[in-house]
């Protein structure tokens, strides 16, 4: 039956209210649109819907992050197994228990379209219907952007970015079978759906993502792709907005994932008691302090924890078994059992901005003062801070050097940069994969192999 003459109908929580109302849920019974979305307030059930599915674990609640560093340079693979072990050799053929970081950002993908197919029904106003169109755009292009990260090799991998990216779906019809759209028509998607809510949304949109949150994410996706002067653009814009003040206390390490959120936020997701399929996987409750339920190397434990006067080292855990007088290193960095993930706040606003003003060789000024305060917060006080007129090279050096520290088991950060590096030109690896193995990026699942014909799956094979 095609996808978009049926519909689950639930009528689901927003996930971004410190204390969410929870919606009425009416029984999941298959029932042609006409009756499912016939008002409004339906189409704002089914925007909600989607930010629902971007908690859940099979997404950014914690399949995505977990997926990207077993592919980093950070993880101990010794005490992993089947499918996460296949991922940490670079080699993810076959692979069964990580489908939903390719399933569910579809499902995001297919409400949001069907909001936006639905939205002559928002007739209270003008606004209302743009704020809804603006949130169903932003939601589609997220999704696209992390799935393009983990399924593609990255822009300018080809020097026409005409190398396979996904299947862009722009209708509530997911069943067609489509072949998958070049990455640079992907990422050209991707920043029409952004540009689109940057003026649909107002700046601030209470616990929604606004304009502001357009911007920020349009500096990520253009940082991604090397593109210097719009990634500084765009993180100059978020920040020079002065809604998201930067953390320069000494609890910074804690007040990142406070509940209820800090001003650094600038979009965020948010776990509550009760709430089932959200951050097990990134929280790990059997253990606090193992983010992820992964380990890391004894290499990567000492590069975040040499300098003693790093606030940041309280991200890092230490224990020793006793019985074989062995060590277990791991991250903590979401050990509490109820925080906000912010998945994306100013921090990573002014490491973008200070990077691209260095590779532009221009707004140094700006820089330094970027990088100085993150390095003052972090070292409090005891690191020397860039002087000025620092070169372009310099400043760099030492934003390369401290966003790896900042942004640890962050949104796979950490890969990601590899590959954005290696991409750029410069020497890039992960462990001894360089950025553009076809084991960097992951095998496409048999729900979209086995069922679409015109579909072409990625290289197999691992890196190492």
């Amino acid at each position: 039956m095609r996808l978009k003459n049926i519909i689950y109908l639930l009528v689901l929580m927003s996930c971004f209210l410190p204390a969410c109302k929870k919606l009425e849920v009416k029984p999941p019974d298959l029932v042609d649109p006409s009756e499912a979305i016939k008002t409004e307030q339906d189409v704002k059930d089914l925007m909600n819907g989607c930010f629902t599915v971007l908690r859940d674990n099979g997404f950014m609640g914690g399949q995505v992050q977990i997926t990207s560093e077993l592919m980093s340079d950070l993880v101990n693979g010794n005490s992993l197994t089947g499918d996460y072990f296949n991922i940490f050799q670079f080699n993810s053929a076959g692979i069964n228990t990580t489908t939903d970081q390719y399933n569910k950002p579809y499902t995001v993908i297919q409400r949001a379209n069907n909001t936006l197919e639905n939205l002559s029904l928002v007739t209270s106003s003008d606004a209302n219907r743009k704020n809804i169109e603006g949130q169903a755009r932003f939601m589609r292009a997220l999704s696209f952007f992390e799935m393009i990260k983990l399924y593609a090799q990255p822009w300018n991998f080809s020097p026409d970015n005409s190398h396979p990216g996904l299947v862009i779906k722009t209708d509530s019809d997911l069943e067609t079978a489509l072949p998958r759209n070049t990455v640079k028509e992907v990422y050209d998607f991707i920043l029409s759906d952004l540009r689109n809510a940057e003026t649909l949304l107002p700046a601030l949109n209470g616990n929604y993502p606004g304009s502001l949150a357009s911007k920020a994410l349009l500096a990520k996706v253009y940082f991604q792709m090397n593109k210097f002067d719009s990634a500084y653009f765009y993180s100059n814009e978020v920040i020079a907005s002065n809604q998201f003040p930067f953390d320069n206390t000494a609890s910074f390490v804690t007040n990142r994932f406070n509940n209820p959120k800090t001003g650094e936020s600038i979009f965020w997701i948010v776990f509550e008691q009760g709430w089932t399929s959200s951050f097990d996987r990134l929280s790990n409750p059997a253990n606090r302090d193992q983010s992820m339920g992964v380990t890391i190397t004894q290499q990567a434990y000492e590069t975040g924890t040499t300098n003693t006067n790093d606030k940041r080292r309280a991200w890092y855990k230490d224990s020793l078994v006793a019985a074989t007088n062995t060590h277990i290193y791991s991250v903590k960095k979401y050990s509490k059992p109820l925080f906000v993930l912010p998945l994306m706040h100013i921090t990573e606003m002014k490491l973008i901005r200070a990077e691209s003003a260095a590779e532009l060789g221009q707004q140094l000024d700006v820089a330094i003062g970027d990088i100085n305060d993150i390095t003052n917060r972090a070292y409090g006080g005891t690191m020397t801070a860039l002087p000025a007129g620092s070169t372009a090279a310099t400043i760099k050096a030492r934003v390369r050097s401290e966003r790896p520290l900042e942004m640890v088991f962050e949104g796979g950060d950490r890969l990601q940069q590899i590959k954005r590096i290696g991409a750029k030109g410069e020497p890039s690896s992960s462990r001894t994969a360089p950025w553009n193995c076809s084991g960097m990026v992951l095998q496409f699942p048999a729900t979209e192999t086995n069922v679409n014909s015109n579909f072409i799956q990625n290289p197999g094979g691992s890196c190492l």
